[in-house]
């Protein structure tokens, strides 16, 4: 599997920026009300907007998605992106995404290097 290692601590500021920058706040290692965290979370007011997880690791790829999925719907996510280093899709042909699809969460795969485009496009889309 080709990867890329994720700077985490340099996305998570650019993230962190671009929300700001945007009119929303985001939040790093957001607990939740069952008191898990969520890697950065972003929020407009109090509404929750994107919970954001990076994942470093191809092991238990589908696994930790929908642990990230269970724990965005829990604390009233809709939208959940993890950020995977990896090319290929995790969530292809599985019934994590069944499931998950039941939670009525929507997850994207994004890859670090597409996450800054991704997020302006979608900030500006959730603006309107």
């Amino acid at each position: 599997m080709e990867g890329f290692e994720i700077k985490i601590k340099a996305l998570t500021n650019d993230i962190i920026e671009i929300s700001e920058m945007m009119g929303f706040r985001a939040i790093k290692e957001l607990s939740t009300k069952d008191g898990a965290r969520i890697d950065l979370a972003i929020l407009r007011g109090d509404e929750k907007i994107l919970a954001i997880e990076f994942e470093n690791s191809y092991k238990w790829i589908k696994q930790r998605i929908l642990y990230n999925a269970i724990k965005a719907h829990r604390d009233g996510f809709k939208h959940l992106w993890v950020v995977y280093p990896f090319r290929g899709r995790p969530l292809r042909n599985s019934w994590v995404t069944e499931y998950i699809t039941e939670l009525g969460v929507k997850v994207e795969v994004v890859h670090p290097k597409e996450v800054e485009d991704e997020l302006r496009t979608f900030l500006t889309v959730i603006a309107k």
